[in-house]
């Protein structure tokens, strides 16, 4: 995907995680000035090309945000930083409220002073929209069940009202390579992970719980096409894929090879029964192309993370 204008100058928070050392690796691919921002509580240095510089730095510090934005003029921002667990939201909402409502309005005054151009948040589909009936699309009444969804939502509603140029992106659930296996992890990654240790899988709630499984690949072409959009957007990035726990359970131990068991653990607060999210406004800009089947993005996961072969001495 190209884009419309010349590479500028961008700042990926959360550029040591799971999505922002993606986006900062497909900027970077594409010819972008990036640099990245992260506090490491989550993030690995490891996560990003060699070439891109790394600010470490919190949200929640206004005197370390204000240093980041003295030192480099950034023409963009991309604002993937976030606690990103329900549970952990649920059980400690000041802290999900510190870095994900703090830390965006942080973010955005400093941005604001400094002139930025454009203001892409990553935000939460599946959190925001709560339980959808049939595919969730932008005009579809947000109704959160937790913490971290209220909390998002509420981020999303400051960058609208900052007066900077934006774009608001909604993953449904994002999983690929670089994803955590722990309690901030998806729960493709949490599979993975005990598949391949021949653990038993842990399932809250009866499995029968449905959601939107989105490839980090095409989360990151989304941003890229915000990048390039030239008015203030709201996308859903998702596959449009219903699929549930248990089938998700299913097909990645038949693929890995390894015999399916399961422990059966209580649902937890904040969770949703279902959910799943239209793409048909972003794919209608014809600045994303259609994502990747969970069948397809398993795939090149799997494959990416495949053990190497053992060459004969």
């Amino acid at each position: 995907m190209t884009l419309k204008g010349p590479p500028g100058r961008v700042l990926v928070t959360g550029g040591a995680g799971f999505i922002g050392s993606h986006v900062a690796e497909g900027l970077r691919r594409l010819g972008w000035q990036v640099e990245a921002l992260d506090n490491l509580s989550t993030g690995d240095p490891a996560n990003l090309p060699g070439d891109v510089p790394l600010h470490v730095a919190d949200l929640r510090s206004d005197e370390e945000i204000n240093g980041v934005f003295a030192a480099t003029g950034f023409d963009f921002v991309v604002h993937c930083a976030a606690q990103t667990s329900v549970e952990r939201s649920m059980k400690s909402p000041a802290l999900d409220h510190a870095v994900n409502v703090g830390g965006t309005q942080r973010l955005l005054k400093a941005a604001l002073e400094s002139g930025v151009q454009r203001f892409v948040l990553i935000s939460s589909g599946g959190a925001i929209y709560g339980d959808t009936e049939a595919a969730a699309d932008e005009d579809t009444m947000p109704a959160p069940r937790s913490y971290y969804g209220l909390d998002k939502y509420a981020a999303e509603e400051f960058v609208r009202a900052s007066g900077v140029p934006s774009a608001i992106l909604r993953p449904s659930n994002v999983y690929g390579p670089r994803q955590r296996a722990d309690a901030e992890g998806g729960v493709v990654a949490i599979f993975h992970s005990r598949l391949r240790g021949d653990q038993p899988l842990q399932v809250h709630g009866d499995g029968r719980q449905t959601r939107d499984f989105v490839h980090v690949s095409d989360v990151t072409s989304a941003v890229i096409a915000a990048l390039s959009a030239e008015d203030d957007v709201l996308w859903n990035v998702a596959s449009g894929e219903a699929t549930t726990i248990l089938q998700l359970a299913e097909h990645m131990a038949t693929e890995i090879g390894r015999v399916l068991h399961i422990d059966y653990l209580p649902a937890r607060p904040g969770d949703v029964q279902s959910s799943l999210l239209s793409p048909a406004r972003l794919l209608a800009t014809g600045l994303w192309a259609p994502p990747l089947t969970l069948r397809q993005g398993l795939a090149r996961l799997f494959r990416e993370s495949a053990p190497a072969p053992v060459v004969p001495s």
